[in-house]
């Protein structure tokens, strides 16, 4: 039974947990090209999808939650649409000279579509 006597032990999760969450964190949505695959881009995007989704029902709740922690909350997930970005940009292994390329010949294309015959 909890009583009000005992309030400080309702908090499992100490500080020194939080910032090993934030590591892990880090950890888990970090990209190291060397290592990137289909399946791991697939894998890092669910996962920030769950979490993206877990910070927004976080702010949609009402919860006591300071203003200034709200806004940590959107920058956090302004990052987290930010790597989810750059996760499909390496998903496509789009390049800048692919697409270079590719609107040099829309150009041309372009331009023969319009010549006077």
């Amino acid at each position: 039974m909890i009583t009000t006597d005992n309030l400080d032990s309702i908090n499992a999760i100490k500080e020194d947990d939080l910032s090993k969450i934030n590591l892990l964190l880090f950890e888990s949505f970090y990209i190291d090209n060397i290592y990137i695959n289909d399946s791991v881009v697939d894998f890092k995007e669910n996962m920030i999808d769950s979490f993206a989704e877990l910070l927004k029902k976080m702010l949609l709740q009402d919860i006591e939650i300071s203003n200034d922690s709200k806004l940590n909350i959107i920058n956090l997930l302004d990052k987290l649409n930010t790597q989810k970005e750059n996760l499909e940009a390496i998903k496509l292994k789009t390049t800048i000279s692919d697409l270079q390329q590719a609107s040099k010949r829309l150009s041309k294309k372009s331009q023969s579509a319009f010549e006077l015959k």
